[in-house]
């Protein structure tokens, strides 16, 4: 179970780091509330990191798609299609390494 408890704080901080904020956020013209892309950028994220943490529970092996200087790039404004398409990947990268 400890190992459980390590991998689970493992990427806590990310996941918190990651959740979207009112900034992130726009009123469509029917009011319907829509993410900017750094919004759908930190979302994509985070499902990446969450599928990293559930191989992490699992205790399977893998190779995070990312390191810091292009996660920190990512989040950095101005965020664009190339960024977003790149989270993209990174998750979908995540997803077939959990086997989903």
């Amino acid at each position: 179970m400890a190992t459980a408890t390590i991998a689970k704080n493992k990427w806590t901080g990310t996941i918190k780091r990651l959740k979207v904020q009112p900034q992130d956020l726009y009123l469509n013209d029917t009011g319907i509330s829509c993410m900017k892309l750094s919004g759908l950028v930190k979302a994509n994220l985070r499902v990446a990191a969450h599928y990293l943490w559930q191989m992490d529970e699992l205790g399977k092996e893998y190779t995070v798609p990312f390191d810091r200087e292009e996660f920190e790039w990512l989040l950095k404004a101005p965020v664009g299609k190339n960024k977003l398409n790149e989270a993209i990947k990174i998750k979908n990268q995540c997803a077939k390494m959990a086997g989903w």
